[in-house]
């Protein structure tokens, strides 16, 4: 169950990766738009993408370490993912100018929920090589 749920939120992350990306790539010329929206696109497509192709086992068969990363990768994730969903629910409560910012907000969400899935996943996974009864 857990793994459906890290395979559909990695596919939620590139789907809102890509769909980001286009966004930047559609209005790069207006001052508003900031450079940090394709950032975040590809992180969200490159978080999802790894993921996939580590619950797929594709990392194992190129002799990547593909678990230690993958934790590494998830553990960041939902770090950076949680500090951002707290600055942007601080930033709403005082918008600046009426403009509040629910796209990065969202992103941050995503981010960090795959990661949290992901996380469970790996501790589930018995790879961690740590007693059960601990």
């Amino acid at each position: 169950m857990v793994r459906i749920a890290l395979i559909l939120a990695s596919i939620a992350n590139i789907a809102a990766g890509i769909g980001l990306g286009a966004l930047w790539f559609k209005f790069r010329h207006d001052p508003e738009m900031p450079i940090v929206v394709l950032f975040v696109a590809l992180s969200l497509l490159i978080q999802g993408g790894f993921t996939l192709g580590h619950v797929r086992g594709l990392w194992k068969q190129w002799g990547l370490p593909s678990f230690s990363l993958f934790v590494a990768g998830e553990g960041a994730a939902a770090l950076v993912g949680a500090v951002a969903i707290l600055q942007g629910v601080i930033y709403n409560l005082r918008p600046i100018n009426g403009d509040y910012e629910f796209g990065p907000l969202t992103a941050a969400t995503l981010m960090t929920i795959q990661a949290t899935i992901g996380l469970i996943f790996a501790a589930r996974s018995g790879e961690f090589g740590v007693r059960k009864n601990a």
